[in-house]
């Protein structure tokens, strides 16, 4: 009677033995539920870099503020987005503002000595009472 127990345990081993063979085989050979993605070895920068990006923060500026400038050298002429093809004549605060650019002797000359005309301003920043940073786009060239 141990015999035929000792063989029967043995018959039942031999024939699961195949069984948990496979299974572990299978497991294998089976692809991955989900991947994880590898990330980029050299990702590209994101940049949200605008040449126009100091002329959405300037304030209101009054052709009053601009009659007070009265000498050249208190006047910045800035350009921006030189060499870009922008089209941004109606971003900035100056659309209002040339004729009062125009009508200021001081900030012509200023524009002038920098090679750009009252319509090349496309924004006004004042610095103080009678100075002021002209932002300017080379529209004319």
């Amino acid at each position: 009677m141990n015999t035929s127990i000792i063989a029967a345990t043995a018959l039942a081993v031999l024939a699961l033995a195949p069984i948990a063979t496979a299974t572990s085989v299978q497991a294998q050979q089976q692809p991955p539920t989900h991947r994880i993605p590898t990330p980029d070895p050299d990702p590209a920068p994101a940049t949200t870099y605008s040449c126009t990006e100091e002329l959405g923060h300037l304030r209101r500026v009054y052709a009053t503020e601009l009659a007070a400038i009265d000498h050249p050298n208190k006047v910045w002429v800035t350009p921006i987005c030189v060499n870009l093809d922008s089209v941004f004549r109606t971003d900035g605060n100056a659309g209002s503002l040339r004729a009062a650019i125009a009508a200021n002797p001081a900030i012509q000359y200023a524009l002038a000595a920098k090679d750009f005309r009252p319509e090349d301003v496309v924004g006004v920043r004042m610095t103080g009472e009678d100075k002021g940073t002209i932002y300017v786009h080379p529209f004319h060239r």
